[in-house]
């Protein structure tokens, strides 16, 4: 019984973890974030691929 409990105990926090998770997630796709982050690393490359070929 006593493992019952601490398994659905386990079951609930990743449940809830999960959830936060997606949140998190969804309110970074509806900013953008993530665009800009890749964007900015591409313009890195690019600046550092044209300035070893020079």
């Amino acid at each position: 019984m006593k493992l019952n409990l601490l398994l659905l105990a386990g079951l609930l926090a990743a449940a809830a973890y999960i959830l936060a998770l997606r949140r998190q997630l969804q309110a970074a796709l509806l900013r953008g974030d993530m665009y800009r982050d890749i964007s900015a690393r591409l313009d890195r490359r690019v600046a550092e691929l044209t300035s070893s070929e020079a």
